[in-house]
C-alpha cells in the first residue's frame, strides 16, 4: 500500500489546524492578555507557527513527489 497520499493529506490538515490555532490564540491574547499571562507565550506562539509551517511544507513536498 502506498502511504504517500495518506501522509500528504494528514500533514496538510495538521499544518492548517496548527496555524489556525496559533492565529486564534494570538488574537485572543491581544484582547485578553494581562499580568498573569505567561512570559513564555510569545515563544509558544512562534514555535506553534513554525511547526504549522513545517507540517505544511512536508505536505506540499509530498504533493510534488
Amino acid at each position: 500500500m502506498n502511504w504517500l497520499p495518506i501522509i500528504r493529506i494528514l500533514m496538510l490538515i495538521i499544518g492548517v489546524f496548527q496555524l489556525s490555532m496559533t492565529i486564534k490564540t494570538f488574537k485572543t491574547l491581544k484582547v485578553e492578555a494581562n499580568h498573569s499571562t505567561s512570559v513564555f507565550m510569545p515563544m509558544a506562539l512562534w514555535s506553534g507557527a513554525l511547526m504549522g509551517i513545517v507540517f505544511l511544507a512536508v505536505g506540499i513536498g509530498a504533493l510534488l513527489v
